[in-house]
């Protein structure tokens, strides 16, 4: 018996719809879309096992067309909306299996007053933050430390409970410039002149020191 991903595999290319090309389910968020997308485009590039394997140069171009269509068709709300509904017509999609943004969603002015009632103030999330990464030893033991890796990072942010888009959404840098700063990806960083700028406003969101973090991530690849 195959599974769906082998089914995929076996129909043509051309044939895929764009949730096939990624590899993910209609109703999967933004976020999964991205990752999904890094991935398969990094399967398909130039220096990719794959590409050489399997693929002409003409076909890898086609296929790496494919996948930034659909990566820019399904990230786009409302090219998304517009997509789905033609498989919908098509009997290729059930509507009940369509990713529905509820951000988007009227609320009603109990669950209004609740959210604000439940959320705290920007001053107060600030205390919370600061008062967290000096008491919690394992982001203690980490900020003592000459260099600081972009997993360091990523461990202290799980930490303190703070999601990587909303630091992208407060600080207006690219969600996949925060996960390369995370990972340590050197190909996908900026320039120096810009890293730093991202790595202050990524300590900020965290209540960190700026500089003591700057000067140790910089240290640890090499550029400080």
């Amino acid at each position: 018996m195959t599974d769906k991903r082998e089914e995929q595999a076996m129909k043509p290319f051309r044939e895929q719809n764009y949730y096939d090309i990624l590899e993910i389910s209609p109703d999967a968020l933004p976020l999964e879309i991205r990752r999904a997308y890094k991935k398969a485009f990094a399967l398909y590039q130039d220096d990719s096992i794959a590409s050489y394997s399997f693929f002409s140069e003409e076909e890898r171009q086609e296929i790496l067309a494919r996948i930034e269509q659909a990566y820019l068709t399904l990230i786009n709300p409302e090219s998304r909306s517009a997509y789905d509904s033609t498989l919908i017509a098509s009997g290729l999609l059930e509507e009940e299996r369509t990713f529905r943004d509820n951000s988007r969603e009227p609320i009603t002015i109990y669950d209004l007053q609740k959210t604000r009632r439940d959320s705290p103030s920007p001053a107060r999330r600030t205390d919370e933050l600061k008062t967290l990464a000096a008491r919690d030893p394992l982001i203690r033991d980490l900020l003592a430390r000459e260099t600081l890796g972009g997993d360091d990072l990523e461990r202290i942010r799980t930490v303190l409970q703070v999601p990587l888009e909303e630091i992208a959404e407060k600080t207006n840098v690219r969600i996949e410039t925060l996960q390369a700063i995370e990972t340590g990806s050197l190909d996908l960083l900026p320039p120096l002149v810009y890293l730093k700028g991202f790595l202050r406003s990524y300590c900020r969101c965290l209540e960190l020191d700026e500089q003591l973090v700057l000067e140790a991530y910089l240290k640890r690849i090499g550029l400080h």
